[in-house]
């Protein structure tokens, strides 16, 4: 991505899922989160992660 002229990148996983730890060994950082909380649709919050591509 960065080849192709983007400074960052985004993703995001379930704050209940092991791909968070994945990300952030990737260098990803914390950038948030929310929930879905409506009835019949409930989920774990989703975390948002960044990653800076111009410090690599």
């Amino acid at each position: 991505m960065r080849a192709q002229g983007h400074g960052m990148a985004m993703t995001s996983t379930q704050s209940d899922e092991e791909a968070q730890h994945f990300w952030r060994a990737l260098g990803y950082k914390d950038a948030g989160s929310f929930d879905i909380d409506i009835p019949g649709y409930e989920q774990p919050p989703e975390l948002i992660m960044l990653k800076d591509l111009r410090l690599i």
